[in-house]
């Protein structure tokens, strides 16, 4: 069985959040059992699906998107779930980082490839910050086009 710190930090491989995921894992598992808890991450609020894809929770990512297209009609639940994608995304996180644990550990006898392992699968995408950065871009370039087609045609329809 892997030493439960080497095998977050070899999963987290991101030297800065290490410690935010030690708690954040510890309050998940208190008495050895699995349990969501509320754990706040700004990364996680501010980035929501983009915070996802980075930590390569590829499928949570998708459904998050659908999720939030779909209460795109209701913008006080839209925001109360963005709110809440806060304190709920790392949960995501340690699901997955106990799901790939387990399976290293019961297909690798040597703990130095099991840390090796972890590290590979877990750690980050830094593709997802230039999607989010690239389609933030897009989407203030849509809006200012967008915003200036209709004061263009206020102006025409004004004289």
């Amino acid at each position: 069985m892997i030493n439960e710190e080497k095998a977050i930090k070899a999963y987290i491989n991101t030297p800065k959040t290490v410690e935010f995921y030690k708690k954040a894992f510890e309050k998940y598992n208190i008495s050895g059992i699995d349990q969501f808890r509320w754990h706040w991450s700004g990364w996680a609020f501010a980035g929501g699906m983009f915070y996802l894809l980075y930590r390569k929770l590829y499928l949570e990512a998708v459904v998050y998107f659908f999720v939030f297209i779909l209460l795109m009609p209701l913008p006080l639940v839209n925001l109360i779930a963005w709110i809440a994608s806060g304190g709920i995304l790392p949960y995501f996180v340690y699901k997955r980082y106990k799901k790939i644990k387990t399976e290293v550990e019961n297909n690798l006898d040597n703990p130095h490839q099991q840390i090796d392992v972890l590290r590979e699968l877990g750690g980050v995408n830094k593709w997802g910050i230039w999607l989010a950065v690239m389609l933030n871009i897009a989407f203030i370039g849509a809006l200012m086009y967008i915003t200036l087609v209709v004061s263009t045609n206020d102006f025409h329809m004004n004289q």
